[in-house]
């Protein structure tokens, strides 16, 4: 079922078109993935979505109901925009419990604390949280509502591997419990395993919209980089499979998945054997090349 549409999004500031036209639509449970350089326009879209910026125009659907503005959104979303904000001296209990009552919620505190894995860490003092911690309480900020969706900007900013993996861990299990989640990151390699569809945006317009399934049986950009010039064999190995080469030591060549490995084993049998495999899905190709 689709949960979400945007048509002709348009976002302008005097002369400078920030979004132009943009349209998608989301699926409930689905995991969207908004990606771009800086300026780009994904955290527009998602202060848009929050209601903090009015766009010059667009139409946005939830759940196929024509809404009377952007704004009517809050009330099905849970968000986590810019660096998230708590008293310092309170306790992560004591801090939902304050915005608890802002928001009327009666969702129980302590079952969402230990949702998201902060429920042992009940008596620590905020200012003594790390990165990740912060970013787990504001998660269990955004859901105190009770969302349908949740809409993350930028949450895996300043995060170590280990908190990185934390808050990745529990974005799954919130999707798998039913959650739809908009997420926007630079973190390509990362998001490419978190997210179903992608989209790629380029001076305030889609660039690319690609499904997951699409991106792991397309074509990649496979470069091959070798320590010696390859054998005139493997030379002609390569131009016949369409090989580019970019340098005496190191070829391009587009391959499906399962394609990578007959390539390397015949390159190694013509004695050509390449020290450095490095593979490109269209998604990291494509923002490579328009943010060169």
């Amino acid at each position: 079922m689709q949960i979400l549409k945007v048509e002709d999004l348009t976002l302008q500031y005097g002369e400078q078109i920030i979004l132009d036209q943009v349209s998608f639509s989301i699926k409930k449970g689905q995991i969207i993935g908004l990606l771009g350089p800086n300026g780009a326009g994904k955290s527009s879209i998602i202060k848009i979505l929050a209601g903090l910026v009015f766009p010059k125009k667009g139409r946005l659907y939830f759940k196929s109901k024509l809404q009377n503005s952007f704004s009517d959104l809050r009330q099905y979303c849970g968000y986590l925009i810019d660096s998230p904000s708590f008293y310092p001296y309170l306790t992560a209990k004591q801090n939902l419990n304050l915005i608890k009552k802002i928001n009327k919620s009666e969702l129980n505190i302590d079952d969402l604390l230990f949702k998201v894995g902060l429920f042992d860490l009940n008596k620590k003092k905020v200012k003594h949280f790390s990165t990740g911690m912060k970013q787990r309480l504001a998660i269990a900020q955004a859901l105190l509502r009770s969302p349908e969706i949740l809409i993350l900007d930028e949450p895996f900013n300043g995060l170590d591997p280990n908190g990185f993996q934390d808050v990745l861990n529990l974005l799954k299990k919130l999707n798998k419990d039913g959650i739809t989640i908009i997420i926007s990151s630079h973190l390509l390699n990362e998001l490419e395993q978190f997210a179903e569809t992608f989209i790629l945006l380029h001076n305030g317009k889609i660039a690319l919209e690609i499904c997951k399934e699409t991106l792991i049986n397309s074509k990649k950009r496979v470069a091959f980089t070798f320590e010696n010039k390859p054998s005139s064999k493997a030379n002609e190995y390569i131009t016949k499979i369409d090989g580019i080469f970019t340098s005496d030591f190191k070829t391009v060549i587009h391959l499906k998945p399962n394609e990578i490995a007959e390539v390397v084993n015949t390159l190694v049998s013509m004695k050509s054997t390449p020290i450095n495999v490095e593979t490109l899905t269209i998604l990291q190709e494509q923002y490579l090349e328009i943010t060169a």
